[in-house]
C-alpha cells in the first residue's frame, strides 16, 4: 500500500537557513508587520521634539499620522522591489531586508519633522540624535516582528500538515479493512471470471446434443496446465498492492488559543533577550546624553527589567500550567508591561528628549513591553510547538507504516490462500473431471453422455471454488517443514525469546508472512549463495515490530544477485528491510508487522 507520508523534511526545508537570518524570510515583506509597528510607533509622539503646546497637539497628531502613511507606502514599494529582486534567502536579502526596515523607521521620523515645520510648528530635531535613534529602533522592532511573523507562518505550515496528517491516519485505519474486503473480493471475482472464460468453450460443448468428448477431455486438461497453474504462479511472484485512498481535508486555521498557551508556557520570561532589546532600543539616548545620574538611571531601570522577569520566571513560571489561560496572560502581560513603563520614563528623561506626557508615556511604555515581551513568548512557544509537531508526525507516520505493511501482510495471506486452492483443489478438480470422462469412455464410449453431469458439476465447483484456510503453525514447526523440504542440503536454525515467540504464534497474520518470509530466504540462499546453513534470530525491538535477522554461510553479494532476494515481496509486506553482505555470507534483516502480546520472557533457542 502506497503510504500518505509526510517526511519531517517538509519542514525542515521550510525552516530559515540560519537563526539570525529568520528575520529576512518570505513574510518579512508582510503588510502584517509594517502598519502595526509604525502604528505603534507613532504613540510615541512625546519624543519628536516638538511643542506639546494643546493647540500645536492636533498639527502634531496630523503631521504623525501623514508620516505613517508614508513611510508605509515607502515600506510597501521597496519591499515589493525587494521581493521581485531577490527571492533567496540568504545573506543577501537579509541585508536589503535589514536597511529596509532601519530606513522605514527613519522616513517616519524624518517626515515628522518636516510636516510639522512645513505646519509652522517650531521643531527641534538634533538630527543626530533623530538618526540614529531611529535607525536603531527601526531594525530591532522590525526584525523581531518579523522574525515571529516568519516563525508564525512555519507554525501555521506545520499545524495544517500535523491536522491534514491526522485525519489520514484516522481515514487509513477505517478505510483499511473495506479496503482489504473490496480486493479480496476483487481478486477471486478477477480469477472466477478468468477460469469462466476459459471454461467457456468447454460447457458449451457439454450442452450439445452429440458433444465431442475428446476435444471436452483436452481442453480440461489444457485450463488445467496453461490457465490454472500459470495463474496460480502469479498469485505467488506478484503480490498485489493496495492504493491509498485519494484524501482530502480541509487545512484548519490554527486556533490563537493555541499560540497564546504554547507561548504562555514555552519559554514566557526570557529577562535577557528582553533587557538587551532595551538597551539597544534607548541606547542612542545614553550616547547622546552621559550625565552620570541619566546613566545610573538607565541602568536602574535596565536591572529593574532582568530582575522582574528573572525572578517571574523562577517562582511563577512553574505555576502557569495550573493557572487558566486569562489569569495567566494577565499575570504574564504585568509582568511585561510594568518595568516597560519605569523603563520607557526614565528614556525620556534624557536631555535629548522634550519632557513627555505621563499618560502618554504610560500607554506607550506598556504597550510596548507587552508587544516585544510577548512577541519574545511567542517565537519560543512556536518554536516548542514545531518541535512537538514534528514528533507527532513522526509517531503518526510510524503507525500509517504499520498500518499499510499489516494490511498488505493480510492481503498477501489471501492471496497465498487463493494460489494454493488453484494449484491444488481447482487444477485437481478440473484433472478429475478430465480423467472420469476419459474413464467412462474408456469402459463404455456409448454411456459416456450419462458422466457428462458429474463433469459439468466438477467443472462448476472449479468456477465456483472456495479458498484453502491457512494451515495453524507453531514457529518450531514453520522452521521443521522449512528443513524437512531441503533434508541433508541446508539447514535453519534459529533463536527467539518465549515472549517473542508467543507474540509471532498469536497473530496469524505475522506467522503466514514469516513463514514465507523464511522460506524465501531459505531458497535464495541455497540458489544464489550455495550456503548450507541459514540463521534466524527473531525479536521486538519496539511494540508492535518483529525484527527477523536472517544470514547464510553461503557466497557474498554481488551486483547480479543484489536485487533478486524476493524484493517484491518485501516490499509488499515489510515496513523495512536490508540486504547486506555478513562475515560469513549475506545477512538479511526485515521488520514486518505483529499484533501486541504481552508474555514472560524466556529465551528459547532451536
Amino acid at each position: 500500500m502506497t503510504s500518505p507520508r509526510i517526511s519531517e523534511s517538509v519542514f525542515q526545508e521550510s525552516e530559515l537557513s540560519g537563526r539570525s537570518f529568520r528575520f529576512g524570510g518570505y513574510k518579512a515583506t508582510s503588510q502584517t508587520i509594517v502598519w502595526p509597528i509604525l502604528f505603534l510607533l507613532s504613540l510615541n509622539i512625546s519624543s519628536s521634539g516638538i511643542s506639546d503646546e494643546p493647540e500645536a497637539r492636533l498639527i502634531l497628531l496630523r503631521s504623525s499620522a501623514a508620516a505613517l502613511i508614508v513611510a508605509g507606502l515607502y515600506f510597501t514599494v521597496l519591499g515589493a522591489i525587494i521581493n521581485a529582486s531577490v527571492r533567496q534567502l540568504g545573506k543577501l536579502r537579509t541585508w536589503l531586508i535589514g536597511i529596509l526596515y532601519a530606513t522605514t523607521e527613519l522616513v517616519r521620523a524624518v517626515l515628522i519633522q518636516v510636516f510639522a515645520e512645513a505646519s509652522g510648528l517650531e521643531t527641534n530635531p538634533q538630527w543626530g540624535f533623530r538618526i540614529v535613534a531611529a535607525l536603531t529602533t527601526g531594525i530591532i522592532v522590525f526584525a523581531l516582528v518579523s522574525t515571529v511573523v516568519n516563525d508564525s507562518a512555519i507554525y501555521r505550515e506545520s499545524y495544517k500538515e500535523l491536522a491534514i496528517q491526522r485525519f489520514r491516519l484516522r481515514s487509513v485505519i477505517e478505510a483499511s479493512l473495506d479496503n482489504l474486503v473490496r480486493a479480496r473480493d476483487q481478486l477471486i471475482k478477477t480469477t472466477r471470471e478468468q477460469l469462466s472464460l476459459a471454461l467457456k468453450s468447454t460447457l458449451s460443448e457439454t450442452e450439445k446434443l452429440t458433444p465431442q468428448f475428446p476435444l471436452i477431455i483436452q481442453n480440461l486438461f489444457s485450463v488445467a496446465e496453461e490457465v490454472v497453474r500459470p495463474l496460480s504462479h502469479s498469485l505467488f511472484e506478484n503480490p498485489l498492492m493496495l492504493s491509498a485512498n485519494q484524501l482530502e481535508a480541509q487545512s484548519p486555521r490554527v486556533p490563537i488559543t493555541t499560540v497564546i498557551r504554547k507561548s504562555s508556557l514555552a519559554a514566557p520570561f526570557r529577562p535577557g533577550l528582553l533587557t538587551v532589546m532595551a538597551a539597544l532600543l534607548s541606547l542612542p539616548s545614553v550616547f547622546l546624553d552621559l550625565r552620570l545620574m541619566y546613566i545610573a538611571q538607565w541602568t536602574l531601570a535596565l536591572v529593574f527589567i532582568y530582575a522582574t522577569n528573572a525572578l517571574a520566571r523562577k517562582f511563577l513560571a512553574p505555576h502557569l500550567s495550573s493557572i487558566p489561560l486569562f489569569i495567566r496572560v494577565v499575570l504574564i502581560s504585568i509582568v511585561y508591561a510594568v518595568p516597560a513603563i519605569f523603563f520607557v520614563q526614565v528614556a525620556l528623561n534624557s536631555d535629548v528628549v522634550q519632557e513627555s506626557v505621563i499618560s502618554e508615556t504610560i500607554l506607550y511604555g506598556s504597550l510596548l513591553g507587552f508587544v516585544l515581551g510577548w512577541l519574545i513568548a511567542s517565537s519560543a512557544g512556536m518554536r516548542t510547538a514545531r518541535i512537538e509537531m514534528l514528533v507527532e508526525i513522526s509517531r503518526i507516520n510510524d503507525e500509517l507504516a504499520w498500518q499499510n505493511a499489516r494490511i498488505q501482510s493480510e492481503l498477501w495471506l489471501d492471496q497465498k490462500s487463493l494460489a494454493l486452492t488453484l494449484h491444488n483443489d481447482v487444477q485437481a478438480t478440473l484433472l478429475a473431471a478430465a480423467l472420469k470422462l476419459k474413464a467412462s469412455i474408456d469402459a463404455n464410449p456409448d454411456s459416456a453422455t450419462d458422466a457428462l453431469p458429474e463433469v459439468k458439476d466438477l467443472i462448476s465447483r472449479s468456477i465456483n471454488f472456495g479458498s484453502t484456510a491457512t494451515r495453524d503453525f507453531t514457529l518450531a514447526s514453520i522452521i521443521q517443514r522449512i528443513n524437512d523440504n531441503w533434508a541433508g542440503i541446508i539447514t535453519m536454525r534459529y533463536t527467539a525469546s518465549a515472549e517473542t515467540s508467543a507474540q509471532v504464534e498469536n497473530d496469524s497474520v505475522a506467522m503466514g508472512v514469516l513463514e514465507d518470509v523464511l522460506s524465501e530466504f531459505q531458497n535464495n540462499s541455497l540458489k544464489h549463495g550455495r550456503s548450507s546453513e541459514t540463521t534466524a534470530i527473531l525479536s521486538s525491538p519496539q511494540p508492535g515490530i518483529l525484527q527477523v535477522a536472517m544470514t547464510n554461510n553461503g557466497e557474498r553479494l554481488t551486483s547480479e544477485t543484489q536485487n533478486g532476494l524476493g524484493s517484491a515481496f518485501l516490499k509488499s509486506v515489510a515496513l523495512d528491510y536490508k540486504l547486506e553482505n555478513f562475515t560469513r555470507g549475506v545477512k538479511l534483516t526485515v521488520w514486518l508487522p505483529i499484533s501486541l502480546t504481552a508474555t514472560p520472557s524466556v529465551s528459547q533457542e532451536k
